[in-house]
């Protein structure tokens, strides 16, 4: 087949592009099969049987729409593909979910290729990348994650806004182009609506009409166009899919700053202190994504490295520095001379910019960040081996050698860590027990080992269970004390993990009925690291259970301690009307009317929560 060839499409094409979607269904099948991870999926899917009714979709998206707003993640079009799957396998089946996410990314994979084909003109090139692309270990996460949903439709409505616009921009009828352009338009609407990070799609957009004239046949990669005519018409085409970007921006903003997502008093954008951190970490991370994809070896779903806790050494200072140098002279060399290439690298890096922390540093990088990224890293180095392997013999071998080993060690990679997805405690094993663990997998582990033990009854299983619970949270405090944090002024997630590992400490010694102090020492010292609902009700339980066994004014000092952490916990059912029904239901059965003392404070808090 010819390297370079006609824009449209033939019944080759439609069948390569027919067998890499049936290449990636096939890989990813027996992931249908796999549960839910304790990690989201509880919180924000199965605690919310009312947005994913099972018994009719009408009631979901009446909920979905205006009955549960806000939410800490108001994405519209992920929340209505849930709603699908929960209507048609089950609000509780892990089927339903996952069969969704594989049907996406097979999808992807399809788009992806013929997208390839209209901007590279070259078949053989196109379905390497997209069959590279289906293989590669950093997808596994997005794909085998149920969380990994709005990854999956974010990618495939930038696609298909892509290849809209990729027709769009040739010579057709102008009723033609018109209703493409407004199909892109709809695309990059309903990609907001599926994950945030779509906020900086009409940049890509931008960026495929103005390097559009290096992505034709038979023009020279090198050739010059008019700059600033191009760009000024590139600008003004995508200026509505920018102002919708904005609208949403400002909405999104809106709602999680009242959820309480965001709001703390970490350094913003603009702080010396947050740029200098974004200008030593950003290049790092680059350089580990790339390494991630090279060289796909001990992947997680949660990097403890790099840290702004952790501070950097001399030797990643300037390793820091050598990779942002090299990056920009690689990107200044391919917009110079390879144009067509520098389409790619661009796009890839504007992709990454949702996760350069300009906004919020929690923690840096994650390989499903990358998605779709990815995609321009295949595509740079596919064209300069196949361009490579043109030159002669021994070029062509090396050439077909690094693609066989690199094909190769992809796959058997992917397929092992697939396994690693079967469940939560398949995950957070392999996760506690990597070389560098995050506190959130040991913390994990030593939940999921927790709740087997309150699902046997008393005897060996269930001490034996509480004991590999205790084993893993003295590990966690251990991990904490290597990892040499300095707290600085960003909300740091290893405080809230060590928050968690006190907390189920606390509930090994409810279990094992130690004394109620011990017991309240952990819950309490849970909540003074990081305020959380849940252990804002169990220091309130403990206290109030305290004071059962004292009288006179020790007891009434219990109480009021007691009904001082249920306001907090009130306070965190705020923004979920199932949970403040809850709390309203508790205050009602422990409180009212049973203490004088507090009838006031009581009336009170109806007043301020529940009017």
């Amino acid at each position: 087949m010819s390297q370079n060839r006609s824009a449209s499409f033939d019944v080759v094409d439609v069948r390569i592009c027919l067998a890499l979607i049936a290449l990636s269904l096939l890989w990813y099948l027996r992931t249908a099969g796999y549960g839910f991870v304790d990690f989201d999926d509880t919180r924000v899917l199965l605690g919310h049987p009312n947005l994913y009714d099972e018994n009719s979709f009408l009631s979901s998206v009446r909920e979905i729409f205006s009955g549960y707003y806000p939410r800490e993640e108001p994405l519209l079009v992920r929340d209505l593909s849930w709603a699908v799957d929960a209507r048609l396998f089950g609000f509780d089946n892990p089927f339903g979910y996952h069969l969704g996410n594989i049907a996406l990314n097979a999808l992807n994979v399809g788009l992806l290729f013929l997208f390839l084909r209209r901007t590279t003109r070259s078949t053989e090139t196109s379905a390497a990348v997209a069959a590279c692309f289906a293989l590669l270990p950093v997808h596994v996460e997005p794909v085998c994650w149920v969380m990994g949903r709005k990854d999956m439709l974010a990618a495939f409505f930038l696609l298909g806004a892509l290849l809209a616009q990729s027709f769009e921009l040739d010579d057709r009828p102008k009723a033609q182009r018109r209703a493409l352009y407004l199909l892109a338009l709809v695309f990059t609407l309903l990609a907001l609506f599926s994950k945030a990070s779509a906020l900086v799609f009409f940049l890509v957009l931008g960026l495929h009409r103005l390097f559009h004239p290096y992505l034709e046949a038979g023009r020279s990669p090198r050739a010059k166009i008019a700059w600033g005519t191009r760009g000024g018409r590139a600008a003004l085409a995508v200026a509505p899919h920018a102002a919708i970007s904005v609208l949403f921006f400002i909405w999104y903003r809106g709602v999680v700053g009242e959820y309480g997502v965001i709001g703390s008093d970490a350094p913003g954008p603009f702080d010396p202190e947050h740029l200098s951190n974004m200008a030593r970490f950003g290049p790092l991370i680059f350089g580990q994504y790339l390494a991630h994809l090279a060289w796909p070896v001990e992947l997680s779903m949660y990097y403890r490295w790099p840290h702004v806790e952790i501070p950097l050494t001399t030797r990643e200072l300037i390793a820091s520095a050598a990779i942002a140098l090299a990056a920009l002279a690689g990107l200044g060399l391919l917009i110079a001379r390879r144009r067509d290439l520098a389409f790619h690298a661009l796009v890839a890096l504007t992709l990454l910019l949702p996760y350069t922390g300009l906004f919020y540093v929690g923690f840096w990088s994650a390989d499903r960040y990358i998605y779709l990224a990815s995609a321009g890293a295949l595509v740079i180095a596919a064209v300069s081996m196949r361009e490579l392997s043109a030159r002669n013999r021994f070029a062509a071998a090396a050439s077909a050698l690094i693609a066989v080993a690199f094909v190769s060690g992809s796959a058997i990679q992917s397929w092992r860590q697939q396994a690693v997805w079967r469940d939560g405690e398949s995950l957070w094993l392999y996760e506690a027990y990597r070389s560098e663990p995050s506190l959130l997998s040991i913390q994990a582990l030593a939940k999921t080992y927790l709740k087997r033990a309150e699902r046997e009854p008393a005897g060996p299983e269930h001490e034996t269970w509480i004991t590999r619970a205790e084993t893993e949270i003295e590990r966690g405090f251990a991990r904490h004390d290597e990892l040499g944090r300095t707290p600085g002024r960003y909300p740091a997630p290893e405080q809230l993990q060590l928050a968690r590992l006190h907390y189920l400490r606390g509930r090994i010694a409810e279990l094992r009925r130690e004394p109620i102090e011990n017991q309240l020492h952990h819950f309490a010292r849970a909540f003074e690291l990081a305020p959380e609902r849940l252990t804002a009700i169990y220091t309130s339980r403990s206290l109030f259970a305290m004071a059962g066994y004292a009288d006179g004014p020790r007891q009434q000092k219990l109480i009021e301690d007691s009904f001082d952490y249920f306001v907090h916990y009130i306070e965190f059912s705020l923004h979920d009307s199932l949970q403040l029904a809850e709390s309203e239901r508790m205050l009602e059965i422990n409180y009212e009317g049973r203490f004088p003392f507090l009838e006031e404070r009581i009336l009170e808090t109806r007043e301020t929560y529940f009017q």
